[in-house]
């Protein structure tokens, strides 16, 4: 008996031991405490450590601009990886690496050789990468293919070739920024692909100038706290003149007979039927134009010190005198 009762005593420990063993990663795990919380925070930790490694990484990049082609490849390869703060913070860092740069290729640009060059092949619509292309000139094809890859776009004015910030290629950062810079982004992409003026004239629509307005006066509502704010205000003010003075040579009344230009009149008084909801910036173009529309939409001291008031900037092409002296000045 003695011996039986040993056997199945050690027989019985065996069991239990092996049931304890199986049960108690169970039994822990379930408990849900320590173990589990221990897990879920050490992956929490090691994903803010790998975005905050991926946004490091970038900041040599960013800070360098001869390494422009480089951080625009890094950004592009992994602003996914770094959350909404991280990717809005490198997304503007690009931008001031690229507005730093942006001088020395001015300089480049306006060598005339560059630019004797650049008008023997160049065709309306073509961007850096068919310039390239068609040139024989090795020098100038390589600093066409870099200014390209350095994020910049071939603008044109007066005759002249230069190159300016390509926002439109920013879009694809658009969903992994702050709200914010998402905005700003569209706004400045507006601009980029669609200039509102050259050669000191409009070239949009007067419709256009106003949804612009409307569209910077909201970002300037929605994110009075943004980076981008002092730089999206400068924008609005631009635009807030081109409202009620138009351009040297697409002033909104006609410098020979004082009259308000047509298809602004029209455009100004279609959007303003059409507003709802409240805008400061639409209110003093209301009250511009019932002004305009009590002068039989001539050009009159009154109209002249109400759009003074409205955009009190200092402007060449509409001197701070009276209606009555540019007329006798021959305005």
């Amino acid at each position: 008996m003695t011996k039986k009762h040993s056997i199945l005593t050690a027989a019985l420990a065996s069991v239990l031991t092996l049931l304890f063993t199986i049960a108690e990663p169970v039994s822990v795990l379930g408990a849900g405490s320590s173990s589990a919380g221990t897990t879920a925070a050490a992956s929490i930790t090691a994903g803010t450590s790998h975005a905050e490694a991926v946004y490091k990484a970038s900041l040599p990049l960013l800070l360098s601009p001869n390494k422009l082609p480089e951080a625009i490849s890094y950004l592009n390869a992994n602003m996914y990886a770094v959350g909404s703060y991280r990717a809005a913070i490198m997304t503007l860092r690009l931008e001031n690496a690229q507005k730093a740069a942006l001088p020395a290729w001015e300089d480049k640009f306006y060598n005339s050789v560059v630019q004797r060059k650049l008008t023997d092949i160049y065709e309306p619509g073509d961007r850096f990468a068919q310039l390239a292309d068609k040139t024989k000139n090795v020098n100038l094809r390589l600093m066409l293919r870099r200014a390209a890859a350095c994020g910049y776009k071939l603008e044109t004015a007066e005759g002249s070739f230069f190159p300016v910030i390509d926002y439109d290629a920013y879009r694809k950062y658009k969903s992994y920024v702050t709200g914010d810079i998402r905005d700003y982004i569209s706004i400045m992409a507006v601009e980029s692909n669609f200039p509102s003026n050259k050669d000191n004239g409009l070239v949009i629509a007067w419709a256009e100038v106003v949804s612009r307005a409307l569209a910077q006066e909201a970002f300037i509502a929605d994110y009075p706290r943004s980076n981008r704010l002092g730089t999206v205000k400068q924008l609005y003010r631009m635009y807030e003149t081109d409202t009620f003075y138009g351009l040297n040579n697409t002033p909104l009344f006609h410098y020979d007979n004082q009259e308000m230009d047509l298809e602004a009149q029209k455009a100004y008084g279609m959007i303003l039927a059409k507003s709802t909801g409240k805008s400061a910036y639409l209110e003093k173009l209301d009250g511009f134009m019932k002004l305009a529309k009590e002068h039989d939409y001539k050009l009159t001291d009154e109209i002249e010190l109400y759009r003074r008031q409205a955009a009190p900037q200092e402007l060449s092409a509409y001197p701070q005198t009276s209606i009555s002296e540019k007329r006798s000045m021959g305005r």
